[in-house]
Order: C-alpha cells, then sequence, then structure tokens
C-alpha cells in the first residue's frame, strides 16, 4: 500500500533543517538563480524549498508543463492566507522537495515569475510571505531555520523572524519599498510601514538586512565587490553600504557534476600532455560537427568564443558584438567565429537582439545568433574554445563548464572564480587580489581602468539602463580592454596549443575543487553561531 503524497511530505518536513525560501526554481526558472536551486535542490537533502507557484507560466513545448510530465502535483493540502484560499503543490522527484505555493489571482507572471508590473509583484511578495507564515506555523518546529534569499522573500523571512533563526542570502542587490503595497495588510507587515518616522521608510532588503539574524552572498568576491564596485556602491546599492558589513561570501560550487569523463581527461593531460590534447582537440572537432548545419559548415577551422545568457544590462553582450566588429574589421582573416546564444531577458532584450543579428549580417562567416534555448548546449560546450562573459557585474556567473575556458570581464565572482593567465592592469590587480601567485591559471580576464569619477559613475548607469548599450567612454573603454584579450585567446589556441592545454586542465580541476558540500557547511556554521547570540524562546 502506497503512502499517501501528504504524508510523504509531512516526513520529510519533519526531518528537514531548514526552509528554502526562493521565488524562482528549476520548475519556475529565469536568471542564475535557477542555476543555483537546482543545485540546492540536489545537494541539500534535508532542506524544504518554498517557493510560489506560476500557473500562467510559458512553457516552450506542451509536454514542458510539470504538471501535465507528473513533475509537479497538487495535493490536497489547503489553508487560507487573508480569506483567500491557498493550496499546495509539490514536486515528485527524489531531490530535496518544492512546495509550491498557489494563490487564484497571484503569481502571474507568463515570460518568468517577475513578467508582470512591478507593482504587483510588490504585492505578491507580500501575499507570499503570508501564505510561508501560515504553512510554517502548521508544520514548522523552532528548532529549523528559515533560510531567505533576495528582496521578494524578505516579507515571509521577516513574519518568521519571532519563531525562527533567519538568514538572507543576496544573489544581487536589487531591491523594491514596499511601503505602497502594505495598506491593505494592516498592521501585518508594519516594519514595512512608515511607523519609523525617524529613520525613514526602507527598502525590504535594508530590513531584511538589518533583521536577519545572518546575511550571506553566493560568493567572496561579490561580497567585495558589493562594497568596492561603484556600479553597487554609486549606483545600484548606495542605500545598503551601511550594511554590507554584515554580509559574509559563501562561494557556490559548480553547476554541474564533473563527469568521469571529464576527470579522465584532467589524468590524462597530466600524464601524457602530448596526446591528451590530441584527444581533446579531437573531441572538439567531433562535437563541432554535431552543430547546426549553418554553425559546423562555417566553425570548423576557427576558434569558437561563445557568448550566452540573458539579454540583460548586466550580461554586456553589446560590449561582445562591438569588440568582435572591430577585431573582424581590422583583420577579415582573423580565425573566429562567435556564438551568441541568448534568451529573452527584459525590455530592453530585442534592441540587444537587433544589435546581435546585425553583426551576422555584415560578417556572415564569421559570427552566429541564436535566440531561445539552446537545444545543443552540450554539443555547444564540448565544441567551443572559449565562453565570454563582459558582465557590468556578476555575483558567481558560474565561470567553467567542461573543457571551454572561461574569457571575463575582472569584476565580482569572476575575478574570484578565474585565475588569469597574463592579466594586464586592473584586470592584474583584481587577480592579485583572489589568486596567489602559483595558482595555475584557468582562463583570461579583461578591464578596463580609470578611477571612479563622476563621470564615470555617470556611464555604468547609463549602461545599466539603456539598450542597447550607450556608446559612452566606459564603453568604449570595455571594448577596446576586450579587443586585447580576444586576439590573446585566438593566438593562444592558435598558435600555442599546449598553453591552452594547460588552461584546460586547471579548470577541470577548478570545477573539481568546489563543492556544494562545503558550501552548506559554511551556512549550517553560521546559524549555529546565531542560536548563540539569538534565543528564541519555544
Amino acid at each position: 500500500m502506497s503512502i499517501p503524497l501528504e504524508e510523504k511530505i509531512l516526513k520529510k518536513i519533519g526531518s528537514a533543517q531548514f526552509f528554502m525560501l526562493r521565488y524562482e526554481t528549476e520548475i519556475t526558472p529565469c536568471t542564475g538563480i535557477t542555476a543555483v536551486t537546482k543545485q540546492e535542490r540536489r545537494n541539500f537533502k534535508r532542506g524544504i524549498m518554498i517557493a510560489p507557484w506560476c500557473p500562467k507560466l510559458k512553457r516552450e513545448k506542451p509536454q514542458d508543463d510539470p504538471i501535465t510530465s507528473g513533475k509537479v502535483k497538487p495535493t490536497e493540502w489547503r489553508f487560507k492566507v487573508s480569506g483567500l484560499p491557498c493550496r499546495v503543490l509539490v514536486t515528485t522527484d527524489e531531490f530535496a522537495p518544492i512546495l509550491f505555493l498557489s494563490i487564484d489571482g497571484h503569481f502571474e507572471g507568463i515570460e518568468t515569475p517577475y513578467d508582470i508590473p512591478l507593482a504587483s509583484l510588490r504585492e505578491d511578495t507580500l501575499w507570499f510571505g503570508l501564505a510561508v507564515d501560515a504553512l510554517l506555523k502548521q508544520v514548522a518546529s523552532p528548532q529549523q531555520f528559515v533560510w531567505a534569499a533576495d528582496w521578494e522573500t524578505v516579507p515571509a523571512m521577516v513574519l518568521a523572524r519571532s519563531r525562527h533563526h533567519v538568514s538572507l542570502t543576496l544573489h544581487n542587490t536589487f531591491d523594491e519599498c514596499l511601503v505602497n503595497e502594505i495598506k491593505p495588510f494592516g498592521k501585518t507587515f508594519a516594519v514595512f510601514g512608515t511607523e519609523r518616522k525617524t529613520e525613514g521608510i526602507k527598502t525590504a532588503l535594508e530590513i531584511g538586512m538589518e533583521l536577519a539574524d545572518m546575511v550571506t552572498t553566493v560568493n567572496r568576491g561579490f561580497a567585495y565587490g558589493m562594497r568596492n564596485e561603484a556600479i553597487q556602491s554609486k549606483v545600484m546599492a548606495p542605500h545598503l553600504q551601511a550594511l554590507m558589513g554584515r554580509v559574509v561570501g559563501i562561494n557556490n560550487a559548480s553547476f554541474a557534476r564533473v563527469s568521469d569523463s571529464l576527470l579522465a581527461l584532467k589524468q590524462k593531460l597530466i600524464e601524457t600532455p602530448v596526446e591528451s590534447r590530441k584527444e581533446l582537440f579531437k573531441a572538439q572537432a567531433e562535437a563541432r560537427a554535431l552543430l547546426p548545419a549553418e554553425i559546423s559548415s562555417l566553425c570548423a577551422d576557427k576558434v569558437i568564443i561563445v557568448s550566452m545568457g540573458r539579454r540583460v544590462a548586466q550580461k554586456l553582450h553589446d560590449v561582445m558584438v562591438e569588440s568582435t566588429r572591430q577585431l573582424l574589421r581590422a583583420d577579415k582573416n582573423l580565425p573566429l567565429f562567435v556564438v551568441f546564444t541568448t534568451v529573452h531577458g527584459d525590455a530592453g532584450s530585442p534592441a540587444r537582439l537587433a544589435r546581435m543579428q546585425a553583426l551576422v549580417k555584415e560578417f556572415p562567416d564569421n559570427v552566429a545568433c541564436l535566440d531561445g534555448r539552446l537545444q545543443c548546449f552540450s554539443e555547444m560546450m564540448r565544441a567551443a574554445d572559449y565562453n565570454c562573459m563582459p558582465s557590468l557585474y556578476e555575483p558567481h556567473g558560474g565561470a567553467y563548464e567542461g573543457t571551454v575556458i572561461p574569457i571575463a570581464r575582472a569584476v565580482d565572482g569572476l575575478a574570484e572564480q578565474i585565475c588569469a593567465l597574463e592579466p594586464k592592469g586592473e584586470a592584474a590587480r583584481m587577480n592579485d587580489l583572489w589568486h596567489p601567485s602559483n595558482e595555475a591559471p584557468g582562463g583570461l580576464l579583461f578591464r578596463e581602468g580609470g578611477k571612479t569619477t563622476a563621470g564615470r559613475v555617470k556611464d555604468l548607469a547609463a549602461l545599466l539602463s539603456q539598450s542597447p548599450s550607450p556608446n559612452n567612454k566606459l564603453f568604449k573603454e570595455m571594448t577596446s580592454a576586450l579587443c586585447e584579450v580576444l586576439l590573446q585567446a585566438v593566438e593562444l589556441r592558435v598558435n600555442q596549443p599546449e598553453k591552452y592545454a594547460e588552461l584546460v586542465l586547471a579548470a577541470i580541476e577548478k570545477q573539481e575543487g568546489s563543492s556544494w558540500e562545503v558550501n552548506l557547511g559554511g551556512m549550517l556554521a553560521l546559524i549555529e553561531e546565531t542560536r548563540l547570540k539569538r534565543k528564541i524562546i519555544f
């Protein structure tokens, strides 16, 4: 006789150490946080994830619907949230379960969980807070801590704080003020209101960072960048600077398991470097043949550099576009093939896509542009030589994937992860900040120079807010720095295959050396410290 689904859920809840509040998941995806939550579910076995259910979320294919496919099942578990019925859905796989909370008329994003008017999103975070609070009151014990993430889960964290120890992890510094949305909820969310007139109205993250027992972020480099990078201290998060001393960086690990074949290649690169290089390059050539015809027919004898991700200002794909244009105009015979494989990101996404497509028209033999989820991702990762990330900021970034060598702007989590080969200028300074002189390089870094002037801050703000990116002074400096490193990358792969293979070896070792268990251990150690500092009476 099978055990009822609700009974199975309650059993898992009873043995859980913590509840992870996440506003997006691998079932309801959007940003890079999706990749994080996927790994959290696979590695944090004694956790329970709680997220809003988005019934209108668009799926690429009908069979991708998680309820139709059986990945998510509705339960008979229901309760009221301020008079509205809330039902619970749950994942059915063997990983840490996700409890999805569904409230009619709320969480109605179509493209992503955030794809609704901003005022509605702010209001929905309050409803999510109420629903989480009601659920935890039913099933949670005070020994279990509540692990919130980003501003959208702060209302839930605040309500749970009187009964649980609470932590807040920042995957970014996006923030909102909820004061206009709290009025229908009376005094429930008083902490977000105007009662503290002497202090002024505070944002969700200001309140969350003040009240959380501990505040962490996903990379040591981002913890540094929050305080020291002008894009954060002057543009995105000046209001949080007084609280940044609370933020502890705990590095995320790899977003994919290091395969046995990758570990075998690593050993061969150490023991028989000449033969293993031939094996590496043969595997790349075989993977290229499996790519879509419009790419495979053109890239065979060229250095492939991919540029991936959401088309948003943060990713600065426009810098990669302009750098590629300048290099190919200067040398039409440059053995370079750039593949943009990006997905819709925000309102500026169409303009960014148009810029990529214009580059393809100008250089059809050297550039490809794919819009949407990459169906041949594994083949592309085996075929590509480099992955370029010219990010404006990057909390973590997951720099490594298989044998692909990262090229990145030396900022935040990317600088912390990538030990660079022969970096220059500001990139060298950032490299020295995070990497000892005896660490083996596993990628390439670039970074424009210059002091943080008022004009530079203005340029940063424009790069963050405008699409496509304005061709301001800072944009030109970024482009120039990337051009230099792209040429270095091509020359290295074509003329120094032995040194390129050394980068591959270091990249594999980097992936092998990171651990989600270490990540979780850091969190658990911090929460144990907080138990000594703040007693909860129960």
